[in-house]
């Protein structure tokens, strides 16, 4: 296949997505050293005029490197990380242990709250799960920049994304510590409206459930299990009265 090189520096090596006006497309620079991978967005048509408006300004993404326009076409370019996506690490089922399952969670709200400032469509891109990227030997969360046209994007949005990966990481499970159940709790029922609250929130609640998790699993398998059965009778029996 003729290979295909955008602005004499991009040879693309990879279609990634189609849509109309549309493109996602994995490239090497040629003019690197490294022959480093890249990600283009390329927005054409009205998408070209509608995000050269949402690329104007646009800073502070480490991954973001800049804009041009070639053929008519807008071309957003990102830098690029091969891992896993967040759906194949973090399926039903999947055996993690407290800590992992907290620490990504950790990073998942530092992420929302880096990209609140974002516009909303590349904010909301984030965490679009096919984006993010889990890096299993640097126990890392790396986010790759598809940012296909998304309507209805706000920061209410963005924190039901943020939720939707949440309980992934973080599912229903028997073994859970009673804060982290009420954490949830408020999470799903749509109780934060502020992605600074609810990364607040959870820094708050953070904090205690390592003490209680670092607590139980100090027990042996039959006190934990007994603790954690205490803990599902404790709710129940409130939810009763």
């Amino acid at each position: 296949m003729e290979s295909i090189l955008i602005r004499s520096q991009y040879k693309v090596t990879q279609v990634l997505y189609v849509e109309a006006d549309y493109a996602a497309l994995l490239a090497v620079d040629i003019k690197s050293k490294d022959q480093s991978e890249y990600l283009l967005n390329i927005y054409e048509g009205s998408l070209g005029k509608t995000y050269a408006g949402i690329y104007e300004g646009f800073r502070h993404c480490p991954q973001y490197v800049g804009i041009f326009i070639t053929e008519g076409a807008l071309v957003a370019v990102y830098t690029y990380k091969r891992g896993e996506e967040i759906d194949e690490v973090f399926y039903k089922g999947a055996a993690y242990d407290w800590q992992v399952r907290l620490h990504y969670a950790q990073l998942l709200f530092h992420l929302a709250l880096s990209v609140s400032d974002f516009p909303p469509e590349i904010g909301c891109a984030a965490f679009l799960p096919s984006n993010l990227s889990i890096l299993k030997n640097d126990m890392a969360l790396s986010v790759n920049y598809i940012a296909s046209p998304i309507s209805d994007v706000n920061e209410r949005e963005l924190i039901y994304m943020l939720s939707d990966n949440i309980l992934k990481v973080l599912p229903r499970r028997f073994q859970m510590a009673a804060a982290e159940i009420s954490f949830l709790d408020k999470l799903e029922s749509g109780y934060f409206t502020s992605v600074a609250a609810l990364y607040s929130a959870w820094q708050a609640v953070s904090a205690e459930l390592h003490m209680e998790y670092e607590k139980a699993y100090k027990m042996n398998a039959l006190q934990r299990l007994l603790h954690f059965a205490a803990v599902r009778f404790r709710r129940l029996f409130a939810r009763r009265k």
